[in-house]
């Protein structure tokens, strides 16, 4: 059975096979190297921010496809599944981070999971086209890079620092392109530990009611804070969860539709294909075609 291929530490080496908690890569060079393995779909155990320079392409994220081009800044999330299909005229930056690069130096552990490009919502937006901020954001992965590669005397926190003050002006300028006050979406706290319980059992709970039982609140009120945070009922976000993992497994693995209703806990094939098409509009192997 085909699964989806899971890098990790492997591609967090440095220059001399040494692993690091964050690295930075130029991206010509690890298409001179990997890119028959990067062009197939995979996913992470750490962040990864991709930042195109020149030339163009395609990414794949899950099942939505971007034409690249200069400018363009991708936000990769732990367990996002994505490929692209690049040429050697293609140029920019990657840099992969794991949480515990930031774990001593943040006080909120979650702030990176609450930049609004690195949450784990359902419609959330990988790609950031940042034109008037090319420069400045050019600069930053300049510095990264000559810092990451000092023969000696790298120092990780001015890393975090750079690091931060690109999330900071990418938060910016995602909240100006949507003409909304990020501080008036934060999530609340039972919120956050929701998304988290989803994210960690969506493969065998299905019902608010079971996810209430864990954060100790009644169904009803999960699901009005939920209304009230993300504008969708606690079962809109469950239902959510499973379809993009379905819509994944479709499009990146062999699997037939009944391994698939097997994998995420479904009693038969059957009600599954009814339960996709209701959702999506398309039967399960018509969705795998198109």
């Amino acid at each position: 059975m085909k699964k989806i291929p899971r890098f990790n530490s492997c591609d967090l080496l440095d220059q001399e096979n040494i692993a690091q908690d964050c690295v930075i890569f130029d991206l010509q060079h690890v298409l001179s190297l990997r890119n028959n393995v990067v062009s197939v779909a995979h996913k992470h155990l750490f962040y990864q921010i991709l930042f195109i320079t020149g030339g163009e392409g395609e990414h794949f994220i899950d099942y939505k496809n971007y034409n690249v081009k200069k400018g363009d800044l991708f936000f990769i999330n732990p367990g996002q599944v994505h490929r692209w299909d690049f040429n050697e005229h293609t140029q920019g930056f990657i840099i992969n981070f794991t949480k515990d690069f930031f774990a001593s130096f943040l006080s909120d552990s979650q702030f990176i999971d609450n930049l609004p490009f690195f949450r784990l919502d359902i419609d959330n937006e990988s790609l950031l086209s940042i034109d008037s901020y090319y420069s400045t954001i050019l600069n930053i992965f300049d510095k990264i890079n000559y810092e990451v590669h000092l023969q000696k005397g790298t120092d990780q926190n001015l890393i975090r620092v750079y690091l931060l003050e690109l999330f900071l002006l990418c938060k910016k300028h995602y909240e100006h392109d949507d003409n909304f006050t990020y501080s008036q979406l934060q999530p609340s706290n039972l919120v956050k530990q929701f998304e988290y319980l989803v994210e960690k059992h969506f493969y065998e709970l299905r019902f608010p009611k079971e996810y209430a039982e864990l954060l100790y609140v009644t169904p009803n009120y999960l699901n009005a804070v939920c209304q009230k945070v993300r504008g969708q009922s606690a079962g809109e976000l469950i239902r959510g969860r499973i379809l993009l993992e379905s819509k994944r497994l479709l499009v990146n693995t062999n699997m037939s539709a009944s391994e698939i209703a097997y994998k995420l806990s479904f009693k038969d094939n059957s009600y599954f294909s009814r339960f996709f098409k209701k959702y999506v509009g398309v039967a399960p192997d018509e969705y795998r075609k198109s």
